[in-house]
């Protein structure tokens, strides 16, 4: 599928690129209108998807973007980090601008100058009338389908080929942009591999396991990464020209997971010496400690010998480096969760294969509900402090009620707790904060293509509930992705069946679920009886309302988050507002359910069915992030001994914040983040943690006006543009 990309002059000065595949929009601004010529990409030496020539010597990028320069031999000249302010002598040019919607590169042939104002970055070229625009749309396809049989040893000859689609072994790799979907998978008579997907070529690097799903399937993402060839053995390991590293210590699944995320982490640390020499934080930490590495050697050594120098580094010399890792997917470990290995390899999921499922939801999620009820209405969830003020106490007693009326249903499965920031479960029934794909919608996500701005339909089917129909005023505030946001209610069954059946991005739905299907004005709509879907993404914010979720998803749904127990109406118009705002901030249906279930106890009683990767909307800010804020205290001082990052001021008044990427579409694992504040110059890994600033009352209020992120103050979640700083302990 070629993407649809297009550079178009915009109504006023200026020109947008339109990338339908993605359904995202960035802007430039010119000072005065300007006609693009349309080119041939062809016409220059970078990988685009369209150019245009522009009438105009400069440009400004509505975001403060960094902008790498190379000159017209590929090498990188110069860096452009935050707010700094750069002159080049004439020559010819090509800005990679990072962190925007689409790739994006602007090819020069002058002076160039390139400064922020109060709006974003501009360049501006002397000496030239004309600057050209290239772009190249970061959606991928894979390159083909490999048919296996149920036979474990061609699973693995399957898997042998994930590596087929990585545009480099280099450290390089650890880019998402650089690593490719792998072939898809399908099951059949007799393993098959297209040409198109063979990497049957020398490779340096084998992994050997027991011939049986358990070991093959967690084994799938390291040997991916790796381009690793994988054979049967009678214990799993790693041999890198011959040199072997044992993977089941203390067994199989925890073994290749910290092997995947060490070679991971230095490849990201290695790579500052190659295309990208950029100050990345997590490098400059990992030099206090005495790794024994040559950086700039192992650039350039071939694959297994960086392997090697790799796994000689004990892991838990970097387990306070490590970022926190994307996804965790629980995988049973039979003939039909084949098919979706891929799609789990392209996420770098490490993947664990448990035993029989439980049978039974009394897990830790009722005693907390009921503790929760009984004491202090202040808990604390995933790390941080959850306060719902005078209204917990009664939200808590409500839902417990009616949780332990409620029939147990043996469809929720019990899982171990993981510190990825995401969970998947791929097998029988569901799993209560966790995502819940099928194949279908994941290829579904892959093909999808928007048009326009996106389509919100806000269904307000409980009189009760109308409260939450003001969600409709989450959406549409954005100025680089659109929306057109519809309000109906009090739907009827035909008016809900023509509303779910039209090409639509998102529904939010606000009303009762049971049994029966969804609450209409005459009645209730089951969507088994629905036989397509057209709406790519929904939120069914009514109780129990998972079985009508994943009857949306069957029928032709991308994703949908749902909920697995009785909630209260205030629970459900709160966690509704949240997600609408998370998703409207260019974070996936997974990263928005994560955010929610750090700061509101009842959010742990949601999860999602289909693909949690969907997004509807790009982070203005690459990655998106959540923050973490508190105002300092005189004796807790600034001076950067407890790790913290500060600026010398005159202003007393002093507050923290911490950093948390939420990596999404485009910019999965490996992609960096650049903080907007003060005097930082650095990149970060985009995952978990980034890193704690101390600012000033104007340093945060400028911050605060950049983008539109969450923010969690004593563990209530708030929003960047309207937080007052006074409420703020």
């Amino acid at each position: 599928m070629t993407a649809r990309l297009a550079i178009e002059a915009s109504s006023d000065a200026g020109v947008v690129v339109v990338d339908d595949v993605q359904g995202v929009t960035v802007r430039f601004d010119t000072a005065s209108p300007v006609s693009p010529v349309v080119e041939s990409p062809e016409d220059t030496a970078l990988p685009l998807d369209a150019l245009a020539s522009l009438d105009t010597a400069a440009i400004r990028v509505p975001k403060f973007v960094n902008v790498i320069v190379h000159d017209d031999h590929g090498t990188v000249v110069s860096q452009v980090t935050n707010r700094q302010r750069t002159r080049l002598p004439s020559g010819q040019y090509v800005l990679e601008l990072e962190s925007l919607a689409v790739k994006t590169y602007l090819v020069v042939d002058g002076t160039v100058e390139t400064y922020t104002d109060e709006s974003g970055r501009v360049v501006r070229v002397s000496g030239a009338d004309t600057i050209r625009l290239g772009a190249r749309s970061l959606h991928e396809f894979p390159a083909g389908t490999i048919t296996t049989t149920d036979d474990p040893a061609d699973v693995m000859a399957a898997v042998s080929q994930f590596g087929s689609a990585l545009k480099t072994t280099s450290p390089e790799r650890s880019w998402p942009t650089l690593r490719g979907h792998p072939p898809l998978l399908e099951r059949g008579d007799e393993l098959r591999v297209p040409e198109s997907v063979s990497g049957d070529g020398d490779r340096p690097v084998t992994i050997r396991v027991p011939p049986r799903l358990d070991a093959v399937y967690p084994v799938a993402p390291l040997a991916y990464y790796l381009n690793a060839r994988v054979e049967p053995g009678e214990s799993p390991v790693l041999l890198a020209d011959g040199t072997e590293h044992p993977l089941d210590d203390p067994n199989v699944e925890t073994g290749v997971e910290r092997t995947l995320r060490h070679l991971f982490f230095l490849d990201c640390l290695t790579r500052t010496e190659g295309l990208y020499p950029i100050e990345l934080a997590e490098r400059e930490a990992v030099e206090t400690v005495d790794l024994g590495l040559d950086f700039a050697a192992l650039y350039d050594a071939p694959l297994a010998d960086r392997t090697r120098a790799y796994l000689d580094v004990p892991f838990d010399a970097l387990d306070d480096h490590r970022p926190r890792w994307k996804t965790t997917a629980d995988v049973r470990p039979v003939s039909s969760s084949v098919e979706q290995l891929p799609f789990l390899v392209n996420d770098l999921c490490t993947i664990r294969c448990p035993g029989p499922r439980r049978d039974s939801v009394t897990s830790p999620t009722t005693s907390t509900v009921r503790e929760f009820a009984r004491g202090d209405p202040v808990g604390r969830v995933g790390g941080r402090v959850m306060s719902d003020g005078g209204t917990a106490r009664s939200e808590a007693a409500d839902t417990t009620r009616r949780f332990d009326d409620c029939e147990r249903s043996d469809r929720i499965v019990g899982l171990p707790r993981t510190g990825s920031i995401e969970h998947v479960w791929v097998g029988d029934g569901y799993r209560m904060g966790s995502a819940k794909p099928t194949v279908a919608a994941r290829k579904r996500r892959l093909n999808a293509v928007t048009s326009g701005p996106i389509d919100v339909a806000v269904v307000v089917n409980d009189p009760e509930m109308r409260a939450e129909g003001s969600v409709q005023n989450r959406y549409g505030l954005r100025e680089l992705v659109q929306f057109d946001v519809s309000v109906h209610e009090e739907l009827d069954r035909t008016g809900l069946r023509s509303l779910l059946t039209e090409d639509r991005d998102f529904v939010h739905f606000v009303g009762h679920v049971d049994e029966r299907g969804l609450q209409c004005a005459d009645g209730y709509l089951d969507a088994a009886t629905l036989d397509h879907v057209r709406t790519r993404a929904f939120v069914l914010n009514a109780c129990q309302s998972y079985r009508q979720g994943q009857h949306l998803v069957d029928a032709g749904a991308i994703a949908g988050v749902v909920t697995f127990v009785m909630i209260g109406n205030d629970a459900a118009t709160r966690i509704g507002r949240s997600l609408a705002r998370l998703l409207n901030a260019g974070f996936s249906l997974g990263g928005a359910l994560d955010v929610v279930g750090e700061t509101d106890l009842f959010a742990k009683h949601y999860g999602i069915v289909g693909d949690q990767n969907l997004t509807l909307a790009s982070s203005r800010g690459s990655t998106p992030i959540s923050v973490e804020l508190c105002r300092l205290d005189d004796d807790d001082g600034a001076d950067g001994d407890d790790g913290t990052n500060s600026d010398d001021s005159d202003d007393d008044e002093r507050f923290r914040i911490s950093l948390h990427g939420h990596p999404a579409g485009r910019m999965g694992p490996g992609a960096v983040y650049s903080p907007n504040v003060p005097t930082n110059t650095r990149r970060y890994l985009n995952a978990g943690h980034v890193d704690d600033f101390d600012l000033t009352r104007d340093q945060l209020a400028t911050f605060l006006r950049l983008e539109r992120f969450p923010v969690v103050v004593d563990g209530d979640l708030h929003w960047s543009e309207s937080l007052s700083l006074e409420d703020v302990d």
